[in-house]
């Protein structure tokens, strides 16, 4: 856990605490490099701004997909990389739980898709 983000939007401030998951982190570690600290700000603005974007994905209890660049390889969002999140509105928790590079996996596999779900259980119960 990276602990609490604040954003300032038309002089609202949000706060939510983004917590990832250890597989979240060394992808983000393996995939961005030394520009992992800028990715993972990006990703903390965008959801401040807004905790729904992206798509929900279908049969993964509420987990969004979304966007994020990679200036690691010169990569805009839609050449980036993709992330999976669980957005919970009543605790203001983010949890960051799988990162994507679109050039490398385009989606889950039906291992990670299990193993996901399982951790969204365990997330929901505590």
């Amino acid at each position: 856990m990276r602990g609490c983000a604040t954003c300032l939007q038309c002089g609202i401030s949000h706060s939510a605490v983004f917590i990832e998951s250890l597989v979240f982190t060394r992808r983000l570690q393996g995939l961005a490099g030394d520009a992992a600290d800028t990715v993972l700000r990006a990703i903390h603005v965008d959801l401040l701004a807004d905790p729904r974007r992206g798509q929900v994905v279908q049969g993964l209890a509420g987990i969004r997909k979304a966007r994020t660049t990679n200036p690691s390889r010169g990569k805009g969002k839609r050449s980036g990389s993709r992330y999976l999140y669980l957005h919970l509105e009543h605790r203001s928790h983010i949890h960051l739980l799988f990162l994507l590079d679109k050039n490398e996996q385009a989606d889950l596999s039906a291992a990670e898709r299990n193993r996901v779900r399982e951790l969204v259980d365990k997330i929901r119960k505590t």
